[in-house]
């Protein structure tokens, strides 16, 4: 499905009232927008954590070592002139012994990462516009996941069952007191659960 075919099959999955068709279409956008994020960042995470992956990490985290020890080598009056501050440096480090810290996947099996976010969005959207989360197959919130995934054919319904089992924070709406949108932040873990 394009873009555009995702965003008309939702609004008829979401007939939002002409008074918030709108703000309906910007959530929307809103949701393909984390799936595509949410699939890029469980990809990387995914390659980081793999034997090759690692490996590679290493090496680089090494090099970043050495980099550092030959930049802090450098007199002081030379280094203006160089254009890799320190704390580009130490931030790049930080980064990779982050990466390295996490546990290794197992190898094999199919990327998921991309029917995995549509549910997590689906749900939060269908929070976002009051609708009810029930985890069936065939329901609204399947029908939306399957959407956002880019394949209404897909049968999400283990992704949806091992969701709501999950402790994942839900994305709300935070508005003011005029009922204007101020951001979308995250609900504190514990205070809804898909399904429920």
């Amino acid at each position: 499905m394009t873009r555009e075919e995702q965003i008309t099959a939702a609004l008829e999955l979401l007939p939002p009232q002409p008074p918030d068709r709108d703000e309906c279409l910007h959530d929307v956008g809103v949701a393909l927008d984390s799936v595509e994020f949410g699939a890029a960042a469980a990809r990387s995470f995914r390659v980081a954590g793999s034997k090759e992956g690692r490996g590679k990490l290493q090496s680089y985290l090494a090099a970043l070592r050495r980099v550092k020890i030959a930049y802090g080598a450098l007199d002081p009056v030379i280094r203006p002139w160089f254009s890799l501050p320190q704390a580009d440096i130490d931030r790049e480090i930080v980064i990779a012994a982050d990466f390295l810290a996490r546990p290794s996947r197992r190898s094999g099996g199919s990327d998921a990462s991309r029917n995995k976010a549509a549910v997590r969005v689906a749900c939060d959207l269908l929070g976002w516009w009051d609708r009810k989360v029930t985890c069936t197959r065939g329901g609204e919130w399947a029908q939306l996941a399957a959407i956002l995934a880019g394949d209404q054919d897909l049968d999400l319904f283990d992704h949806m069952c091992e969701l709501k089992g999950s402790p994942a924070p839900i994305l709300m709406k935070v508005r003011d007191a005029n009922g204007s949108i101020l951001k979308i932040a995250c609900r504190p873990t514990g205070t809804q659960k898909a399904g429920s």
